[in-house]
C-alpha cells in the first residue's frame, strides 16, 4: 500500500515541471517581445500636441517643436512663430494700402495689385495717377529682410500690337518695369529682386468669365523668406 501510495504521489507531481516550464518559456518570451518593441515617437507628438492645442497652449496657425514625456510643459516658442507673426504683421500692414491685396502664403507672403490699377489696357507701362500705391508698398519692403519676386499675369485673350507679339512677352515686360520702378524710386537693392512673367499659364480662376478674366490679369509679389530667418520687420513700420 505504501509503495501505491508513492507512485501516486510521483504522478501528481509530474505536471508541475511541465507547468514550471511552460511559465520560464512565456515568461522569456514577453522579455524578448518586450526589448524588442518601440515607441511610436510620431504618435506620442501628435498625442502630445492635440492636447496642447485642446488646453489653448497654441495659438491658431502656429508651429512648435513638441517635446515627447512633457506634455503638461508649454512649448517654447521658436522661430516658426517667429517667422508666421512675422508674415501675418506684414500682410496685415500691406493690406493697409488700398488697391492691394496681401495674404500669408508657404513662401512668405504674397502681394496682388490688380493689372487695371497699374497699367492701360496691353500696355506695360505704370500709370502716373496710381504710382503713389507703389511707393507706399516699397516703403515697407525696404524694412523686410527678405527676397522680392515680381510676378506678370495675363488672361488668356491673344494679343498682338506693335509692341507686343503675345501675353508673355506682356507679362515678363510688366513684371520687369515694375522691378525697375522698385529699384528706381522705391530704394530697393537690386540683388533683392527678381521678374517673371507667366502669360495666362497660372490663373487665378478659370478664364471663362469677364470677371475672372480680370481677377486673372494681375501683378503678384511674393515675399520670399530667408531659410531660418524672420522677415526683420522695424516696428516703427508697424506700429
Amino acid at each position: 500500500m505504501k509503495r501505491n501510495h508513492k507512485n501516486s504521489e510521483d504522478k501528481e507531481a509530474k505536471w508541475l515541471t511541465t507547468f514550471n516550464d511552460m511559465v520560464t518559456l512565456l515568461l522569456t518570451f514577453l522579455v524578448l517581445v518586450l526589448s524588442l518593441s518601440k515607441l511610436d515617437i510620431a504618435k506620442v507628438k501628435e498625442a502630445s500636441y492635440s492636447f496642447s492645442n485642446a488646453c489653448g497652449f497654441l495659438q491658431s496657425g502656429e508651429i512648435v517643436d513638441i517635446k515627447v514625456f512633457t506634455p503638461f510643459v508649454k512649448p517654447l516658442r521658436g522661430v516658426a512663430i517667429t517667422d508666421y507673426r512675422a508674415k501675418r504683421e506684414l500682410s496685415d500692414r500691406i493690406n493697409e494700402i488700398g488697391g492691394i491685396k496681401a495674404g500669408v502664403v508657404e513662401e512668405g507672403v504674397s502681394a496682388t495689385l490688380r493689372d487695371t490699377l497699374l497699367f492701360e489696357t496691353g500696355l506695360a507701362k505704370i500709370k502716373e495717377k496710381n504710382r503713389p500705391v507703389i511707393k507706399a508698398l516699397c516703403s515697407i519692403l525696404r524694412t523686410t529682410d527678405c527676397r522680392i519676386r515680381i510676378e506678370g499675369h495675363t488672361d488668356d485673350v491673344p494679343i498682338s500690337n506693335k509692341r507686343f507679339s503675345s501675353n508673355w512677352e506682356l507679362s515678363a515686360a510688366r513684371a520687369v518695369n515694375v522691378v525697375k520702378y522698385f529699384i528706381s524710386e522705391g530704394g530697393i537693392l537690386p540683388e533683392r529682386l527678381s521678374a517673371a512673367g507667366y502669360a495666362d499659364s497660372k490663373p487665378l480662376l478659370p478664364d471663362v468669365s469677364d470677371h475672372n478674366r480680370e481677377l486673372n490679369r494681375r501683378v503678384e509679389v511674393i515675399l520670399t523668406l530667408k531659410k531660418g530667418k524672420g522677415l526683420g520687420i522695424e516696428r516703427s513700420e508697424l506700429s
